[in-house]
């Protein structure tokens, strides 16, 4: 009578996947070994174990878990242990002495059983794209769950804040939980902002805000993922180190996503550190919808408004967030000469040159919308005044920027969409605007269909210093940076003592 080999884990376990690999790999050069995999998410797994424990009589408590049972109805499980026993169990049965190299052990978390499912799943999907099935069967969803990752950072109590607010919940469609996810700070720190952040004005205090220990625990319920995990830039250091630290750390992110994300799952990048490049990282490494990866850039524009009024000698309510290009976190481009403003044209009627006292109207205002070029065209100081404003009052304000963009954003994409809408955004280049650069490329966008497009009918930049090949020259050189690549630069301070003149006398 033969038998078969049972192993069992939770999704985001490395033992799990690599005793899957092995098990595998008996499979296909031992024509009689049998196995079968069970998966459960984070979530399930303790409970479940703790059935197949009081089941069998068994005090097994890590993942993953291995039996063994005869082929045939109702036959006894016989207990083998988890990773390391199932490798002394393979060794005395099947003499097995091979050990897998690290690299074929990376990766094996989006490689394994799950892969095949998201395959199987991505195949259903094409099918009904290309069918057009309508879907109208299926309500809409009006609650929504968020997980901030790398909430430690101070950009997050601001988040939180403005996500809870009752203005953005006037709506039938609401933020229903918040989850807050830190790997660097202390379960006491969490558990403090957790408690700050309950106080927070809120249809349910105390109970929408939940930090947890795990990431993945978060995911199986995330509809909308903001990501604030950055590694900071070291002036010390080079700049190929800093972006292969951040690199590191969006692998390791991935493997977390892809082993409990939702394939429709939205992910949300501020404008923290080299924000389009580590987009661009994560969207090469994960499984879901490439489509639902962006970066919020509009803050950079928002951050220069006050300057721009000012100089232009127009009121900032009737200015629009001025257009931001670029691999933001690395160069960027806010081209104010095609910042759109709203200007009252006023045209008289003929009475009112002819007519003088007339109780009649005597025209008609025209709101028209035009661009700034012929306001700011001569202009030279902008720049210069927003230096000067950003040394003033230092990143507080930068922050605020960056929240405001974030929560439009979340605003404009789960909660009250516009097709109208045109929003700066890090989106995936298809080409147009000439980009043809294979990555997250910060441009004016606007969401249609579901899905974040080009706003294709926007102006192309007119800055006079910086073009759009130039910038994606630079994206391009980034994504190829070796770790040594651009050292610290020492800067070098002449003397500027000054020099002593000798003369000689005539003798």
């Amino acid at each position: 009578m033969g038998f078969r080999i049972i192993i069992a884990g939770e999704t985001q376990c490395s033992a799990y996947a690599e005793t899957c690999l092995l098990a595998d790999y008996l499979s296909q050069n031992l024509p009689n070994f049998c196995f079968h995999c069970i998966e459960k998410s984070v979530m399930e797994w303790k409970s479940w174990l703790c059935k197949v424990n009081m089941k069998n009589k068994w005090h097994h408590k890590e993942s993953p878990i291995v039996w063994k049972e005869l082929l045939m109805k109702g036959s006894k499980a016989q207990y083998i242990g988890g990773a390391s026993e199932f490798l002394d169990y393979c060794y005395s049965y099947y003499n097995f002495d091979a050990l897998f190299s690290s690299e074929k052990y990376a990766g094996l978390l989006s490689n394994i059983l799950q892969f095949k499912k998201k395959l199987h799943l991505e195949n259903i999907l094409h099918q009904l794209d290309v069918v057009k099935r309508p879907t109208l069967d299926a309500p809409p969803q009006k609650k929504f769950v968020i997980t901030i990752s790398g909430a430690g950072h101070l950009l997050a109590m601001h988040l939180i804040s403005s996500l809870v607010d009752h203005k953005i919940m006037e709506s039938d469609k609401t933020i229903h939980k918040i989850y807050l996810y830190d790997e660097r700070c202390t379960p006491s720190f969490m558990n403090y902002i957790e408690k700050e952040c309950s106080y927070v004005q809120t249809d349910n205090p105390g109970k929408d805000i939940k930090c947890v220990s795990k990431i993945g625990v978060a995911l199986t319920s995330t509809d909308v993922l903001i990501i604030l995990d950055h590694v900071p830039f070291d002036e010390s250091k080079p700049m190929g180190t800093w972006l292969q630290g951040n690199r590191k750390k969006m692998k390791e992110l991935a493997l977390m996503i892809n082993a409990s994300g939702s394939r429709k799952m939205y992910i949300i990048f501020p404008n923290l550190g080299p924000a389009c490049y580590n987009a661009t990282i994560l969207r090469n490494y994960v499984n879901i919808n490439k489509n639902n990866i962006v970066v919020a850039t509009s803050d950079v524009g928002m951050e220069i408004l006050p300057v721009v009024a000012k100089v232009a000698q127009v009121p900032m309510r009737n200015i629009f967030c001025p257009p931001v290009w670029g691999f933001v976190g690395i160069n960027k481009l806010v081209d104010i000469q095609t910042t759109i403003h709203m200007y009252n044209t006023f045209n008289p009627y003929k009475r009112y040159t002819r007519v003088r006292q007339s109780s009649l109207n005597i025209g008609s205002i025209t709101p028209e919308r035009r661009p700034l070029d012929y306001l700011m065209h001569f202009n030279e100081t902008l720049w210069m005044e927003v230096a000067e404003m950003k040394k003033k009052f230092g990143h507080g304000q930068a922050r605020l920027s960056k929240a405001i963009a974030v929560i439009s954003l979340v605003n404009l994409w789960l909660l009250n969409p516009s097709p109208d809408h045109i929003v700066c955004l890090g989106i995936c280049c298809d080409g147009s605007f000439g980009l043809n650069f294979d990555g997250i490329f910060s441009q004016p966008a606007r969401f249609v269909d579901g899905r974040w497009e080009p706003a294709t009918d926007f102006l192309m930049p007119k800055d006079r210093q910086m073009k759009l090949p130039y910038l994606i020259d630079i994206a391009k050189l980034t994504m190829t940076m070796a770790p040594e690549d651009l050292p610290e630069i020492h800067q070098y301070v002449p003397c500027s003592c000054k020099q002593k003149t000798y003369t000689i006398k005539e003798k």
